[in-house]
């Protein structure tokens, strides 16, 4: 079975840049960021159009989302809006399967990203996205799960309205053997999940519903009775209870899709790659020797010194304030 075989290719190539664009067209001018415009604004922009798509093209966005732009700067405007996007995406998927009450936290000290609720049911979720370029395949475990956070944040809710916790995450960046994460997402007490963002997606396109969810996070004292930092013990354990039989088959659909991401993700960093270059040569051309001894020597000299100068702002900013 073909799930999204008649998608074109140029929709496929909107579809990859598509939070990134959204951001340029809502975001032109980053100067008025937080002056006449928001987050929160944004996020609330985003949220409406994606609501308006349809189920198949919002399950593509979707299995191909969790990666930061890898041009945004760490610890950005862009980066940090990003993030919000994903979280709005993952909002929007938890209410198409039936978790109708689900929505984006605003305080962020002590909370969850999202609260995905049925009624009187609450899973609590993080949402993660990486850069493709980072420099580990995969993340440190307490950049992914810390389980007293999860904690923290069913605590917030009483008692018999608690089900457990749900990270989701970029498939790319998963841990090639397995390892702690694991151990904490077959634990239980309480219950936390992991899913991927094209796993989501799956769930969306098999009309797969919250209760089902609901139920695994209930289960997993049967499902994991012992638990282990194998990854296999946990996605065995999930798609015997929570996927159904064309898991397979969707997975490896995707799997080329994942790729095509990849591959547009390096193609929109060599155009600003070249873009660089063109506009040094374009701002060279008309120097002087003496202008380009200058500039030269300047830049060997940022090159050379990169470590140290850093240092020195971190001593300035942390040691002498």
């Amino acid at each position: 079975m073909a799930y999204y075989s008649d998608l074109s290719e140029e929709f496929r190539n909107t579809s990859y840049r598509f939070i990134e664009n959204f951001i340029r067209s809502t975001v032109p001018d980053w100067s008025k960021w937080n002056d006449s415009i928001n987050t929160d604004d944004v996020e609330k922009a985003f949220s409406e159009r994606i609501s308006k798509m349809s189920k198949k093209h919002f399950e593509f966005l979707l299995l191909h989302s969790g990666y930061i732009p890898d041009y945004y700067e760490s610890d950005s405007s862009q980066e940090t809006l990003y993030s919000k996007l994903i979280e709005s995406l993952v909002c929007e998927w938890a209410k198409r399967i039936g978790f109708t009450n689900s929505y984006l936290q605003k305080q962020k000290s002590s909370k969850e990203d999202i609260t995905i609720q049925l009624e009187d049911k609450i899973i609590v979720c993080d949402a993660k996205s990486f850069r493709l370029g980072r420099s580990q395949k995969a993340p440190n475990v307490k950049d992914t799960i810390k389980k007293e956070a999860y904690d923290t944040w069913l605590s917030a809710y009483p008692e018999d309205k608690r089900v457990g916790g749900l990270t989701t995450f970029p498939s790319m960046h998963d841990w090639q053997q397995g390892g702690d994460a694991y151990h904490y997402y077959t634990e239980g007490n309480p219950s936390i999940m992991i899913l991927f963002y094209e796993q989501m997606a799956f769930i969306l396109n098999q009309n797969i519903k919250a209760e089902k969810i609901v139920d695994f996070l209930d289960s997993y004292s049967d499902i994991f009775p012992i638990p282990s930092k194998k990854k296999d013990v946990y996605w065995n354990g999930a798609i015997a209870n929570l996927f159904n039989d064309n898991y397979k088959d969707y997975m490896l659909e995707v799997q080329t899709y994942l790729i095509e991401k990849v591959k547009s993700a390096l193609d929109t960093l060599y155009q600003l790659s070249n873009k660089i270059k063109k506009d040094i040569n374009e701002n060279l051309k008309d120097k002087s020797l003496e202008e380009l001894r200058t500039i030269a020597s300047e830049a060997l000299f940022q090159i050379k010194s990169i470590g140290i100068t850093g240092q020195i702002e971190n001593i300035k900013n942390f040691r002498l304030k």
